[in-house]
């Protein structure tokens, strides 16, 4: 599971998501957020598995690309998007 902050929502049908890398946190968007927000996006940030209240799954293989890949896939589809912009 994925702790997901999101912004814009009326914003639905213009989906950007903003992706943090090692060692940084979702938090790390604070200062892009309302921006991409007033410029007509619905933006969705995921703290990736491991990091904040997102699951830290024990397997170290689980932290694999093809797994990440698929927690951003799964996202899409919770929010029934096809596409988005990362």
């Amino acid at each position: 599971k994925l702790e997901v902050f999101e912004a814009g929502k009326q914003n639905v049908g213009r989906p950007i998501v903003l992706c943090h890398g090692w060692p940084e946190h979702a938090f790390s968007w604070r200062h892009q957020v309302p921006a991409l927000s007033t410029a007509g996006y619905h933006v969705i940030i995921p703290n990736q598995r491991g990091y904040g209240n997102s699951s830290c799954p024990s397997e170290v293989t689980t932290y694999d690309l093809e797994h990440l890949v698929g927690d951003l896939v799964a996202l899409l589809d919770h929010y029934q998007y096809q596409d988005a912009i990362f």
